[in-house]
């Protein structure tokens, strides 16, 4: 009786055949790699806009900067308006206000632009879209790479100084400020300085003031009140009504 085998392999059959990647292995890889970037992108998103108020906050300031710049370019043009979405509105003064060399002082003119700008700005920073997360106004000073940086360090604040000393009710300027204006000053401006600011390759446009101006994050406001329960705005305001904006004023 004869009985069927199966065919043997040959050692020929048997051997490492090569490896070959498939063009839809290939593009499997790829979708994978491209979803791992999507997800990583989400993600990222999501924590920038991880609530619906972190949106709300930026379409806000975004909105603020629109109507500062507007009116800016309507009626004050020498302003220079710039806006990051992760820092604040800076609006740049060295078209109007400019320093000599080792100076700090500033030119009628210039002073008589300040005492017109400043007021429109507190008005506007009112607006629905601003009063909801406006802080407050640094004025930031700067100097150009020439001199030391102890002497420019000091002679920066002294430009920013500058400013704020010129808003004064008690000057000589014709345009006035008024008292009210006045308490928004001393209630939200601060002062500030730099050394050796080398943006702009003429030295004359680094001498120069900014006003930046800072909004609240999301939360900040509240969790700075609960932490300090007697500096709230109507405290302070409250604070500043029996104060002068000068020794030489008077209220």
């Amino acid at each position: 009786m004869l009985f069927g085998r199966s065919p043997r392999k040959s050692s020929k059959d048997e051997a490492e055949k090569p490896f070959w990647i498939s063009f839809s292995d290939l593009m499997t890889a790829c979708m994978t790699l491209f979803l791992v970037v999507m997800a990583v992108t989400i993600v990222s998103l999501e924590k920038k806009y991880s609530t619906k108020e972190s949106f709300e906050r930026t379409k806000a300031v975004q909105q603020c900067f629109e109507e500062l710049r507007g009116e800016a370019r309507n009626i004050f043009p020498e302003a220079k308006l710039d806006y990051n979405s992760n820092d604040a509105i800076r609006i740049n003064l060295g078209a109007v206000i400019k320093f000599k060399v080792s100076d700090w002082e500033i030119q009628p003119q210039g002073i008589d632009f300040l005492r017109k700008y400043i007021p429109s700005i507190l008005a506007s920073v009112k607006s629905v879209s601003c009063q909801s997360y406006f802080r407050r106004v640094v004025v930031e000073g700067y100097t150009d790479i020439d001199g030391d940086y102890l002497p420019n360090l000091n002679l920066s604040l002294l430009r920013s100084q500058q400013v704020v000393r010129s808003l004064s009710p008690c000057s000589s300027s014709s345009v006035p400020i008024t008292k009210a204006i006045a308490k928004e000053i001393m209630d939200l401006f601060l002062v500030g300085g730099f050394s050796f600011n080398s943006f702009n390759p003429d030295k004359a446009e680094n001498r120069v003031v900014v006003l930046k101006l800072e909004f609240w994050q999301v939360g900040e406001e509240a969790k700075y009140i609960a932490q300090n329960p007697s500096k709230t705005s109507a405290t302070v305001k409250a604070e500043l009504l029996n104060k002068k904006f000068d020794r030489e004023c008077v209220n």
